[in-house]
This record gives structure tokens, C-alpha cells and sequence, in this order.
């Protein structure tokens, strides 16, 4: 983690907002860690939300997101160096979903395979 640019967080859908389900005491730990060995280059969180149906539009999830976020990077304790720090100092947030795999296998696979590509390119930086 200390080395990488993209931090991927496989989040199922259903589990957002609910405080132990969606990895919330994992996320704590990582924003710890992320403190004590700070880098200036911000690592990037991508959410893989799975298993979205339409039921949830995607802008509430991500809101929804971003306010859990939030709180817990306020109940981290940071360092003194790092007090007044915000999530955006050290994070860039990015979201993005996957079909229900049994019921839209052929859509999740599709955009599966989409999202290794982001990071199987060889010219990404």
C-alpha cells in the first residue's frame, strides 16, 4: 500500500451505510497507516460498488460514500503534523459499480474485464 497508486475497495451494495459490512474499521486502518507513512503523492481509492441494480442511483451510493468516508477520517487520530489535515490532502476518491453477477453475468463480466483494462494498460500512468 505504501507504493501504490490505486487502492481498489471491493464494496458490496447492499453493505453502504451499514458500519461493519461496508469495511468501515478496514478503512480506518488504511487512513491510519496512510498517515504514518505519508507520501506526497495522494493515493487513489476506487470503490468497485457490487452487484448495483437500478433501484439505487449511483450519485446517492457515492454520496452516501462520501459522507461514511468522511466520518471516519474524523475519528482517526492523525498525528500532529497531520491535525488539521483533510481526506482530500492525502485521497482522491473515485467510484464506479459492476452489475449483479448472477443476474446480469453477461453485463458484469463486460464491464469487469472494462475495469482490469483500466489497469492493464501498459501506457496508464
Amino acid at each position: 500500500m505504501a507504493t501504490a497508486d490505486t487502492l481498489l475497495v471491493n464494496i458490496w451494495c447492499h453493505d453502504i451505510g451499514r458500519e461493519n459490512a461496508s469495511g468501515k474499521p478496514l478503512l480506518k486502518t488504511i487512513f491510519q497507516v496512510i498517515l504514518k507513512i505519508f507520501n506526497p503523492k495522494k493515493t487513489t481509492l476506487l470503490f468497485v460498488i457490487r452487484d448495483k441494480t437500478s433501484k439505487t442511483p449511483m450519485d446517492a451510493l457515492v454520496r452516501d460514500m462520501r459522507t461514511d468516508l468522511q466520518s471516519i477520517w474524523q475519528s482517526v487520530t492523525k498525528p500532529s503534523k497531520h491535525a488539521r489535515a483533510s481526506f482530500d490532502d492525502f485521497f482522491t476518491l473515485e467510484f464506479t459499480s459492476l452489475p449483479h453477477y448472477e443476474y446480469a453475468h453477461d453485463q458484469f463480466i463486460e464491464e469487469a474485464n472494462a475495469l482490469y483494462g483500466r489497469f492493464a494498460d501498459p501506457n496508464r500512468r
